[in-house]
C-alpha cells in the first residue's frame, strides 16, 4: 500500500519558492518508493544579485529598491549599490548585475554615476565575460538626448564582454507602469542559466499594494494659502512665492527635497483643440469625457513621436516618416498638439487619437522651505513660463495653473519627491557655498533657514543673480536680514542687465577665487540649482577654474580634485 506524499503547509515558516522547492523533493523522494534514507536537503541557495543605480533626483534610487524587493521574492539575495560607491573593478566578479539609472543635463550621467562612468568608458575598463546583466534608462523624451547615458552604459557594458540578459527598458516620466511591467522579466531571465538578447513582450503588471495614505499613486489636495509677486513692477518677469498647507496630511519633507504638482492643462487650449479634433467635449474616451481627458489626463503642450507618425502614415509624408531623435525634437520645438492638428489637416485627427498623446506628468519644483522655519508648510519658487509662438500665446502648463486658475485656499494635488542627493552638511559646523541665480534660490532659501533654526556654526556663502537689482532681487528683505544677522557670512550678487556688459554668477566665482578656494580647502560643501543646460555648465567650469588659479592645479588635477569633492557629497546641483 502506497503512502501519501506529504505537502508542506502555507502556514509553514518557508518562502513560496522554498516550499514549492520543498513540495518537488518530497514528492520525488515518494515516486522512488523511499523516504528512510533520504537525507535532509535545503532549499536552493537566494541567487546573488547587484543592483546598481544611477540618481540625481532619487527616482533611479527609488525603483533600484523596488527591484530589490521584486528580487527577493524570485529567489535572489539582492544588494543595492550607489555607483558613487561601487568601484568599477567589483564587476569583474559580480556574475548577475542590474543597472538602474537617470541621464542628467545634455545626455550626461548622474553626478553620482560620474567616477563609474569614467572608470568603465577608458581603454583600462576591466573585462566581464563571466556577468550577466540589464540595464533600466530613465529619461525625458522632451530632451534631445533620451536616455543617452543608460543607453552609453548597456552598450559599454557589452563592449567590455558582458551579456546582456534582458532588453534595455528605457522609461519617459511616467515609469511606474513600464518598470512594473519590465522588472519581472528582466529578474526571470537574469535568473536563467542562458542570456537572451532579444526584445521580449512585457509581462503582466505587478500586483499593486495599497498606496500609502497620500503619495504619488494618492496626491493630497493641499490648500494654496498664499500666491505672491517676488518682482517689483517694471520686471520683464513674473516669479511667485507660493505656500500650501501640508496640515492633516501626514506629509513629511526635509530642505533639498521637490514638490510634485499635478496640475490641470489651460481651458482655453483645450477647447481650441476639442474644436479641431472635430467632436464634443462630452464625448466619452476611456470612462471619461474628451473634456477631461484633455483637462487632467493627457500632455497636449508637446507633440509626441506617436502623433508625428500617424501624421507621417496617413499623409504619407517622407519627411515626417524619416524624423527621429534630435531631428524629431528640434522638428516639435515650440508646436504644441494644436499647432500639429492644424499644420496636417489631411492627417484627420479625431477624438479616439487623444491616445496618441502621452500622459500629463506631474512637476517637480525644489522646495524654497525649512519645515522648522514653517511647520505645516511648504513654499515653492516658481518662474511663470509667458511666451509667444507661431503668433499664438503659450502658456506654462503648470506654472499658469498655479499663478492664474488656483483660487486662495483651493486644493492642489502635491506628493513630496524626496531627493537624498541635496541635502545640506549633516555637521552643522561645515561651512556651504550656494550658487543660485533667478529661482534657483529656492533651496538656497530653505537650506538658510534650515541652518538659521538649528543653530548651525558652519558659514554660510550665497551666490545669486537675476536681471536687474530692483526689480528682481528675489527674496530681497530676507536674504539681507539673514545677512545681518550673520545666517549668511558672504553675500555676492550678480545683476546682468545693470550694466553695458551681462555679468552672470559664475564671473563673481572667478573674481573671488582665492577666497573661495579657501573655503573648499576648509571642508566646504559646494551647491548649485538652476538652469542645467547654460548655467550649471558655466559654474561647473569655473570651479574647475578656481581651483586651478587659485590651487595651483592642472587641468587633470583641477578635474580630479572635482571629482573627490563629487565623490564625498560636497559637490551637489539640483539642475534641471
Amino acid at each position: 500500500m502506497s503512502e501519501s506524499v506529504p505537502v508542506i503547509p502555507e502556514s509553514a515558516p518557508f518562502t513560496p519558492e522554498q516550499r514549492a522547492y520543498l513540495n518537488g523533493f518530497l514528492a520525488g523522494l515518494f515516486s522512488r518508493g523511499s523516504v528512510a534514507t533520504a537525507p535532509p536537503q535545503q532549499a536552493s541557495a537566494a541567487i546573488p544579485l547587484s543592483i546598481l543605480f544611477g540618481s540625481q533626483t532619487g527616482n533611479a534610487e527609488a525603483l533600484a529598491k523596488r527591484a530589490a524587493n521584486e528580487a527577493r521574492k524570485l529567489g535572489f539575495a539582492p544588494a543595492v549599490h550607489d555607483l558613487a560607491t561601487y568601484a568599477a573593478d567589483q564587476l569583474t566578479s559580480a556574475r548577475r548585475v542590474l543597472v538602474i539609472t537617470s541621464t542628467y543635463g545634455d545626455g550626461d550621467p548622474p553626478d553620482n554615476a560620474k567616477p563609474f562612468w569614467e572608470r568603465i568608458r577608458n581603454g583600462t575598463a576591466p573585462t566581464i565575460a563571466e556577468l550577466q546583466y540589464a540595464v533600466l534608462a530613465l529619461g525625458d523624451s522632451s530632451y534631445p538626448k533620451f536616455c543617452a547615458f543608460g543607453k552609453a552604459v548597456d552598450e559599454r557594458l557589452e563592449a567590455m564582454g558582458g551579456k546582456r540578459a534582458h532588453a534595455r527598458l528605457d522609461c519617459d516620466v511616467d515609469f511606474d507602469t513600464p518598470f512594473a511591467n519590465w522588472i519581472v522579466t528582466a529578474l526571470q531571465a537574469l535568473a536563467g542559466e542562458s542570456p537572451i538578447t532579444n526584445h521580449q513582450s512585457p509581462a503582466p503588471a505587478l500586483a499593486t499594494q495599497p498606496p500609502a495614505k497620500f503619495d504619488r499613486s494618492n496626491p493630497f489636495p493641499a490648500p494654496l494659502i498664499a500666491n505672491r509677486k517676488l518682482n517689483a513692477p517694471g520686471s520683464f518677469k513674473d516669479t511667485r512665492h507660493l505656500a500650501f498647507s501640508l496640515e492633516g496630511s501626514g506629509l513629511e519633507y526635509n530642505v533639498g527635497d521637490a514638490l510634485a504638482v499635478r496640475p490641470c492643462n489651460c481651458p482655453d487650449l483645450v477647447g481650441e483643440l476639442i474644436a479641431a479634433l472635430g467632436c464634443s467635449g462630452s464625448d466619452a474616451l476611456n470612462g471619461v469625457s474628451v473634456h477631461h481627458a484633455l483637462l487632467h489626463d493627457y500632455e497636449i503642450t508637446r507633440v509626441p513621436a506617436a502623433m508625428v507618425k500617424a501624421a507621417a502614415e496617413r499623409c504619407t509624408d517622407d519627411a515626417l516618416r524619416q524624423l527621429s531623435g534630435a531631428d524629431l525634437n528640434k522638428f516639435v520645438h515650440g508646436m504644441d498638439v494644436l499647432d500639429f492638428i492644424r499644420r496636417y489637416p489631411k492627417a484627420k485627427f479625431c477624438a479616439a487619437d487623444v491616445a496618441l498623446l502621452k500622459k500629463l506628468p506631474p512637476r517637480l519644483y525644489s522646495i524654497s522651505s525649512s519645515p522648522k522655519a514653517h511647520p505645516g508648510e511648504v513654499h515653492l519658487c516658481i518662474g511663470i513660463v509667458r511666451t509667444e509662438f507661431g503668433g499664438r500665446p503659450r502658456k506654462g502648463v503648470c506654472s499658469t495653473f498655479l499663478a492664474d486658475r488656483v483660487e486662495d485656499r483651493a486644493s492642489v494635488p502635491v506628493f513630496v519627491h524626496h531627493n537624498k542627493n541635496f541635502r545640506p552638511p549633516s555637521d552643522p559646523s561645515t561651512p556651504t557655498i550656494m550658487v543660485g541665480p533667478g529661482t534657483g534660490i529656492a533651496p538656497f532659501r530653505a537650506f538658510l533657514e534650515e541652518r538659521r533654526a538649528i543653530g548651525a556654526k558652519g558659514k554660510n556663502w550665497l551666490f545669486f543673480g537675476d536681471q536687474h537689482a530692483v526689480t528682481d532681487f528675489l527674496y530681497r528683505d530676507e536674504i539681507e536680514a539673514m545677512l545681518r544677522e550673520s545666517t549668511l557670512a558672504r553675500l555676492d550678487t550678480a545683476f546682468s542687465r545693470d550694466q553695458a556688459e551681462k555679468i552672470y554668477v559664475q564671473q563673481r566665482m572667478l573674481e573671488h577665487a582665492k577666497e573661495l578656494f579657501a573655503w573648499l580647502e576648509d571642508g566646504a560643501h559646494f551647491y548649485v540649482c538652476g538652469d542645467a543646460s547654460r548655467m550649471a555648465r558655466d559654474v561647473d567650469r569655473a570651479l574647475h577654474q578656481v581651483i586651478e588659479s587659485a590651487g595651483g592645479r592642472t587641468a587633470e588635477q583641477a578635474a580630479d580634485y572635482v571629482r573627490q569633492l563629487s565623490a564625498a557629497k560636497r559637490y551637489q546641483r539640483d539642475v534641471y
